[in-house]
């Protein structure tokens, strides 16, 4: 039986490169379940795995910062939705895959905290990567000792990226993993004790302009989907 996979959103509408999420977890095979803010409480119970996706910033108070100004999206409803569920995620050992935001989740739900625009709170030369499309620039990471590395095998590798905020202070249990080589951003952190909690702040669901790209795709919704079969 193919796991059920509960993938995060803004909303019910799910458009444009949301889509992505749900394309990625049918083609590995998993069975998406769409979850966003107003939806019943015990809709999620039964999950296989959680896909906490992209979007919108998270609300500072979640870290204990006042707002800043460049911040974008926010919305306390889907904060309200996603931390409560990765933190249940977490205390029953589920199998967690985060992008993006999601990796910002992650931390911020184990008590870490975010770099709210990393030009102005890390560095102003950060994230001046080589553009490759109409969305995502591309720049090479450095990998660790870790399951990151044992999926992709490999210590570097090109990913893509969108995105103006970074995880700063980690969150319980979490390790870092990976770094963005230009510029030391934090590019994936993980939980070792748990079977899969893995966050990356690049976006593999959009990562197939190469065979490059799709092969660190693949090998990522993979062993997620896998995990969540197990």
């Amino acid at each position: 039986m193919k796991p059920l996979i509960g993938i995060t959103f803004l909303s019910s509408s799910i458009t444009g490169t949301s889509q992505n999420y749900i394309r990625a977890i049918e083609e590995f095979g998993g069975t998406p379940l769409p979850l966003y803010p107003g939806i019943s409480k015990d809709t999620h119970i039964g999950i296989d795995g959680l896909l906490l996706t992209g979007g919108g910033d998270i609300h500072p108070d979640n870290f204990g910062e006042p707002y800043h100004p460049s911040l974008k999206y926010v919305n306390e409803d889907r904060d309200e939705l996603e931390i409560p569920l990765c933190q249940k995620a977490i205390e029953d050992d589920l199998p967690i895959f985060g992008i993006c935001r999601g990796i910002q989740v992650m931390s911020v739900a184990m008590g870490g905290s975010l770099y709210q625009d990393i030009h102005a709170e890390y560095r102003q030369d950060a994230l001046i990567h080589t553009q490759v499309d109409d969305e995502d620039s591309q720049h090479e990471i450095e990998v660790t000792d870790s399951l990151l590395n044992k999926l992709i095998g490999k210590p570097t590798d090109e990913v893509n990226s969108s995105h103006h905020q970074a995880v700063k202070d980690i969150g319980e249990g979490f390790v870092v993993t990976a770094y963005s080589i230009e510029d030391s951003v934090i590019e994936a952190i993980e939980n070792p004790s748990k079977r899969f909690v893995l966050g990356v702040q690049y976006h593999p669901e959009r990562m197939t302009k190469t065979l490059e790209f799709r092969e660190h795709r693949r090998k990522l919704f993979e062993a997620f989907i896998q995990a969540a079969s197990e």
